[in-house]
């Protein structure tokens, strides 16, 4: 029998369970009450009650399934409610689920989740997968067709980025990142996305008051952001995108908020400092391959699963006496990151555009102005994409009404069906064929997002215009905004004939 024995110093935390679990459910509360109060007031206060809803589904089933668990197991059912934490697992997996999850689909995974990834192993602190990154795979994997029809937000910024192939040539992809917001939007948490992966300055926070705490290893959420950051850096600036693309990698998505919630998990992580390194680093590199190489737009849930999967192998690679064979456990750490990285950075400076005949319509393509009585020489929108058509309804020999309909952003990106092709009334003046008004009559792109190209001081901005591309719409450089500047100068080529 071998018998291994560890040198002290040993440190031992002060800090009991119970009270880090507490403060983790006080930040999971506070993503969970932003993210009702904004899905509230951008898309209608069923849309937050719902957030609210699913929450109360998710916490209401862990707590069944475990009390029916220990029940079975003849163990005191307030004791082991207490000490299991199933809430939390609930409440992550509802925070990393879209909005049109389905009630059952939420009830159902959580319970299998709390079965099959933890309870199966013996219970809390036994489990060798993240039980919430488990329950949320059955969601993905098995219920993506119970999404609920009556809850629409749209694409998440990730969707069309992953139909370009994840390279966008720099003017693309500022017109594709001002349809979010821009990054300002991205970092307050202003568009939809998963339930509570959006506001990244939240999840900051929440990151900062679980380090003062000492709920949490400050180091793993840290290493695993920064190698997303200098991977997706990297790869942005050999594939011409710049520091934009890294800003996407880490804004967009669940990088945030797995990192700090999911990916410090003490159970299902490793248990030394050189081994969570190697982890961290890990599941960065499989997120960043998973979003590239593979059909899912975000990575950042498997890399967890397939990283817990490596904890034992990490534990072992870590292995040693703190003081004997730390230098050796440092190099041993130092070459396994180094190596990891360097596959993540290899496929990302590789990256290149998805197939012409898939991405004819996902991107726009800059070309040079020559229109009107002056060539600017600037880059403007590719009118043609956008399929504008202009129904003449009324002529009264002075002016003339069309009824105008394009494609969007959502439509031209091929989003998804949440998009519908925006509509508008253009009056033109016969006289000296000019715009005479623009109106919006149906929006079909993201609500609270894309619109800002339809404002009255933007549609204003046709009125007296001979040619559509008399506006400057890449002051904007938005797919709405070419969809409105398109349906313009098919009203103005219709009067023309």
């Amino acid at each position: 029998m071998k018998f291994t024995f560890r040198a002290s110093p040993n440190y031992r935390d002060s800090k009991s369970t119970s009270e880090i679990m507490k403060d983790v459910t006080i930040c999971l509360l506070a993503v969970l009450t932003f993210s009702a109060v904004w899905y509230g007031v951008s898309y209608g206060m069923n849309y937050g009650i719902r957030v609210v809803l699913l929450a109360l589904c998710a916490v209401v089933s862990a707590l069944v399934t475990e009390a029916v668990y220990f029940k079975i197991r003849g163990k005191d059912i307030r004791h082991g409610l207490t000490h299991s934490y199933a809430w939390v697992t609930a409440l992550i997996i509802v925070l990393i689920s879209k909005i049109d999850t389905s009630y059952y689909a939420v009830i159902v995974a959580t319970s299998l989740a709390l079965i099959f990834g933890k309870l199966v192993f013996g219970g809390f602190g036994q489990n060798i997968f993240n039980p919430a990154a488990f329950g949320a795979a059955i969601i993905t994997n098995s219920f993506s067709a119970s999404a609920s029809p009556d809850f629409v937000t749209g694409a998440t910024p990730l969707a069309p980025m992953q139909s370009a192939g994840w390279v966008m040539d720099p003017f693309n992809l500022g017109a594709y990142i001002q349809e979010f917001g821009g990054f300002g939007n991205m970092l307050i948490g202003n568009y939809a996305s998963v339930i509570g992966g959006s506001c990244a300055l939240l999840i900051i926070l929440c990151y900062a008051f679980l380090t003062w705490r000492k709920d949490l290893n400050w180091r793993t959420p840290l290493v695993y952001v920064g190698t997303i950051a200098i991977i997706s850096l990297i790869a942005g600036l050999a594939t011409g995108q710049g520091i934009e693309f890294m800003c996407i990698n880490l804004l967009a998505g669940g990088v945030m908020f797995c990192g700090v919630f999911m990916l410090t998990d003490p159970v299902t992580s490793p248990v030394t400092i050189s081994g969570r390194y190697i982890f961290a680093v890990g599941a960065a590199v499989l997120t960043l391959l998973i979003r590239w190489k593979s059909n899912l737009p975000d990575g950042a849930l498997y890399s967890i699963l397939l990283m817990n999967m490596l904890t034992p192998a990490i534990d072992l690679a870590c292995d040693g006496s703190l003081i004997k064979d730390i230098k050796k456990i440092q190099m041993r750490t130092v070459i396994i990151c180094a190596l990891t990285a360097l596959v993540g950075i290899a496929v990302g400076v590789t990256l290149k555009p998805a197939e012409a005949e898939d991405t004819s319509s996902s991107t726009t393509t800059p070309v040079e102005e020559t229109t009107g009585e002056e060539e600017t020489g600037s880059e403007t929108l590719d009118l043609a994409q956008f399929d504008a058509v202009a129904t003449e309804v009324s002529n009264d020999g002075t002016t003339a009404v069309y009824d105008c309909s394009a494609k969007g952003f959502g439509l031209v990106t091929e989003a998804g069906d949440n998009y519908s092709e925006n509509e508008a009334e253009v009056t033109i003046n016969l006289s000296d064929m000019t715009v005479e008004s623009v109106e919006l009559t149906h929006f079909g792109d993201t609500e609270g997002v894309g619109d800002k190209a339809t404002s009255d001081d933007a549609l204003a901005a046709y009125e007296g215009v001979s040619s559509a591309d008399e506006v400057d719409a890449v002051s904007s450089a938005t797919y709405t905004s070419g969809s409105i500047q398109a349906m313009v100068q098919a009203a103005l080529d219709a009067a023309a004939e």
